[in-house]
């Protein structure tokens, strides 16, 4: 009755999961530990850190857990069955079925059979891994029905990869600013597993809050072109390379959304610093930045008057709104916010 009543709760937490996924990628995060668990989706981080959940949850339990792996395309038949049946030292069983995208016809017919009548076991906890694709859906309907499916998608968007670097931080009561996380995806590229090492690494090697710099310190070199440079050249008045590194950033999967809000950040900068008689310290301390980095501040703010400033502002301010929503075409926008602005010099 226990088990069963677990197994129906679970397919209530599936269907949340589910609807909180579509609106969150990062839902897998939440998901609860159930007796049947399919983790459905691309990314390969995602499914290894809710598995390493399951574990976790299981040895916090139990002094010892039984554990059985399979690969779903070189599975035997009977192999679930004397895996799921109970254990000799009354030990919980934790059965790993991966690669179910590719499942062979035997273990399609073990599966369903486990999964419509439930383990011979109390102490029994299942977890299925499929990649996408159509293989076993039977099998995958079956398992929506009585389990827990979590959604492991693919982060596409960078500002779903910060919110995952927010995520790992906070997991380990750390903070790191927003320019930081978005230096750290650019500098990561699309894999989640590299974004993941480079902020466990960062989280050993460090401590305190992590700003831009020490992300720059660790991984500066592996960004071609940075939005940062970007807004650096386009404030600085360097027309050709701001619009150089605009198409080679945007080329290279930058996000619009970034160009602008580095732009709209270096701006503020310097309208801050313009005619400003504040010590260099005190200008660094008041836009949180390091004082080395003011000598760069100056440097671009000699290049723009109050009024030509405040122009430059409101250009870039067009752009984020467009590249936002208000734009079929963002690149584009940038593009043009980028020859505005550094072309818009000394005005």
């Amino acid at each position: 009755m226990t088990r069963r009543m677990d197994r129906m709760a679970a397919a209530r937490s599936s269907r949340t999961a589910r609807s909180r996924a579509a609106a969150n990628p990062l839902a897998w995060r939440q998901a609860r530990p159930g007796p049947l668990m399919l983790l459905k989706g691309p990314e390969d981080y995602a499914a290894r850190w809710v598995t390493d959940q399951v574990v976790k949850g299981l040895k916090q339990r139990h002094e010892a857990i039984e554990t059985h792996r399979f690969r779903a395309a070189e599975y035997q038949p009977g192999q679930l069955a004397m895996a799921a049946s109970p254990s000799l030292f009354a030990e919980p069983t934790l059965i790993i079925a991966e690669g179910l995208e590719s499942m062979n016809d035997a273990f399609l017919t073990d599966a369903l059979d486990l999964v419509t009548s439930g383990p011979p076991a109390d102490d029994v906890t299942v977890v299925l891994r499929h990649t996408g694709g159509n293989r076993g859906k039977k099998l995958l309907d079956a398992v929506a029905t009585v389990g827990t499916v979590v959604e492991c998608a693919a982060l596409k968007k960078d500002e779903d990869k910060i919110a995952f670097v927010y995520a790992e931080f906070k997991d380990h009561r750390r903070r790191i600013d927003e320019e930081a996380a978005r230096a750290l995806v650019q500098a990561t590229g699309a894999s989640l597993t590299d974004l993941a090492s480079a902020c466990h690494q960062l989280l050993a090697d460090t401590e305190g809050a992590v700003t831009r710099q020490v992300v720059d310190q660790y991984y500066g070199g592996r960004v071609e072109a940075t939005s940062f440079a970007v807004a650096d050249a386009a404030l600085e008045g360097q027309a050709a390379r701001a619009v150089a590194l605009t198409r080679h950033a945007l080329a290279t999967g930058v996000h619009p959304v970034m160009l602008t809000t580095a732009l709209a950040m270096k701006a503020r900068q310097v309208a801050r610093v313009i005619d400003s008689r504040d010590a260099p310290n005190e200008l660094a301390a008041a836009l949180g930045v390091a004082p080395f980095q003011m000598k760069f501040i100056q440097q671009a703010a000699r290049h723009w008057s109050p009024a030509g400033i405040a122009h430059a502002m409101e250009w870039i301010a067009q752009a984020d709104a467009e590249v936002k929503g208000g734009s079929r075409n963002p690149d584009f926008a940038v593009e043009r916010a980028v020859i505005r602005v550094s072309t818009g010099t000394r005005r």
